[in-house]
């Protein structure tokens, strides 16, 4: 959760600084600030390595980073990490067992401070483990207490192997009340249940469904329209490996469920890479995979290469929306810009597929006929490597914001709603939340707020009811 918060920084005063900038490389071999950079002698270097650990870990035992609360002899002492501590404390405050739980929040987590952490446990009764995810606290400091017992004493351990924390998803107070709740024999009930019954009742009657999609606007939804419409027309059982990004919801009905495999950045080529070899053993499926632009430079053009090194057949399908949209639109090695503003010469991708040997083509997603026009010769053929880039700037751009191609309207006397043939394919297929259905007039609404103006809808609707005017 961190990765997705935000936070104001007072910095202190800035040095500024006039070093010149220089390696050198002339001293000993085993001096770190003046030698070869080099792993050799190995057996010396890993020496060296162990001694930072140790050297890191002393430091560790006084640091700032590493905090207590509670009693110094507690009943229960919680030793925990990161957003999980507030979650401990969270805990402790509302079971109102302050005079008998403490908590030891570890911010150097690695090397431990063991020193620090033994003096803890000696004088608490038992420990409580809480951290996300992978047991890591919990496992090196049964270890440390494994390897000097006399030191420790006998303690019971709580935490994930006990089964008192999950060992899967994020954690918050509740499942720490849970945890402190077995542990104390406590009864305790934040809601009544017939406050829980009205509050689920609440929610199912009150609060309309809505599924993860793509913003308004989005190129993104655009292509995988067509990629899906694409891949029904040829009606060959050809597929979609997906990639890491803004695009990933692709596998969802908010992608019309393209994507049939996804697992981390650069997968989505390299498997299909693999997929597109298969016609030797008799696969007649066509293969599309599908990533972003900043994706591309940062981990599909190996795979890509050995896509084209091992012949293989598939179409790459690069959505180019002009930044690392996910994260907040840093720049990349396809931009001209670098990252701190400045201008930087931009290395194009279509010049990259190219050169690596692949048959490449660019268009707008937001054309749809000739995307699809494009995209079903490449996969009709099904020989060798293709790549198609959708070219088309993230709704959400910095340079996009406040500006609108195209006003959207609805001509109410041609959306003719049930009685039209495509079944509201608008609101209930092309899902953009700009597009709503009128109960009252049985017809397609546009919400000019969210609107970007992109006018693909336009091209969607078999009646021509979604009218389109250039600004």
């Amino acid at each position: 959760r961190l990765s997705h918060a935000s936070g104001n920084v007072v910095t202190g005063k800035i040095k500024k600084e006039t070093k010149k900038a220089y390696f050198d490389f002339k001293g000993n071999m085993l001096d770190p600030m003046t030698g070869i950079v080099t792993t050799i002698p190995v057996s010396i270097k890993h020496s060296l390595q162990h001694e930072k650990l140790h050297q890191a870990g002393r430091i560790f035992e006084n640091s700032g980073f590493n905090t207590f609360e509670g009693s110094e002899n507690p009943e229960l002492l919680i030793i925990t990490t990161s957003i999980c501590d507030l979650y401990a404390k969270e805990a402790v405050d509302v079971l109102k067992l302050d005079n008998k739980v403490a908590v030891l929040k570890l911010g150097t987590t690695w090397p431990l401070p063991s020193k620090l952490v033994q003096n803890k446990i000696q004088k608490a009764g038992a420990i409580l483990f809480v951290e996300e995810i992978q047991p890591f606290i919990e496992e090196n400091i049964k270890v440390l207490s494994a390897g000097a017992p006399y030191k420790f004493g006998e303690k019971t351990y709580f935490g994930k192997q006990s089964g008192h924390i999950p060992m899967i998803g994020e954690l918050n107070p509740d499942l720490i009340i849970k945890a402190l709740q077995q542990i104390f024999n406590l009864e305790y009930q934040f809601f009544s249940n017939s406050y829980k019954k009205a509050a689920d009742k609440a929610v199912e009657n009150c609060l309309p469904e809505r599924e993860i999609a793509f913003c308004p606007g989005c190129p993104h939804r655009a292509s995988f329209f067509t990629i899906n419409k694409v891949l029904r027309l040829n009606n060959q059982d050809g597929f979609t490996c997906g990639d890491i990004g803004c695009y990933s919801l692709g596998i969802l009905p908010g992608g019309f469920s393209t994507i049939k495999t996804l697992h981390a950045m650069g997968s989505g080529t390299g498997i299909a890479s693999g997929f597109g070899r298969f016609s030797q053993f008799g696969m007649t499926q066509p293969v599309i995979s599908v990533c972003g632009d900043s994706t591309f430079f940062h981990s599909a053009i190996p795979p890509l290469v050995n896509a084209v090194h091992n012949e293989s057949n598939l179409t790459m399908v690069i959505l180019d929306n002009s930044g690392t949209a996910m994260t907040g639109f840093q720049p990349h090695p396809g931009l001209l810009t670098g990252t701190r503003g400045e201008p930087a010469p931009g290395v194009d991708i279509a010049d990259v597929c190219r050169a690596i040997g692949a048959r490449t083509k660019i268009c707008d997603p937001f054309d749809l006929e000739k995307t699809e026009k494009n995209l079903l010769e490449f996969i009709e053929k099904n020989r060798g490597v293709n790549v198609l880039i959708l070219k088309q700037i993230c709704a959400l751009s910095p340079e996009k914001k406040g500006s609108k191609p195209f006003n959207m309207s609805i001509d109410e006397d041609k959306c003719i709603g049930e009685e039209c043939g495509c079944n509201k394919i608008c609101t209930r297929v092309f899902s953009c939340p700009a597009l709503i259905w009128n109960q009252e007039k049985n017809s397609a609404l546009i919400n000019d707020i969210l609107c970007t103006g992109c006018g693909v809808c336009a091209e969607i609707c078999p009646a021509d009811a979604i009218l389109r005017e250039k600004i």
